[in-house]
């Protein structure tokens, strides 16, 4: 799945806001988003760990014997 720009701007802004609410950081505070990824300890973001499982699932549909309905989806 092959995700458009506008969906991983949403997801983008929707994980930044879980980690601001998560570090009580308020939109006014004016913090950098890497500041705030720092102070929580984030090594990856949302996108990366989806594409990560969007992989393993794809090398599983590919190992499957017979598996043509796994395939066409």
């Amino acid at each position: 799945m092959v995700f458009k720009a506008k969906t991983v701007a949403k997801l983008s802004s929707t994980e930044m806001d879980f980690w601001r609410r998560s570090a009580p950081i308020s939109r006014k505070d004016k913090v950098r988003n890497t500041s705030t990824k720092q102070k929580m300890n984030v090594t990856k973001c949302l996108l990366d760990d989806i594409k990560t499982q969007q992989l393993k699932w794809y090398g599983h549909v590919q190992r499957v014997e017979g598996g043509d309905y796994q395939k066409k989806l």
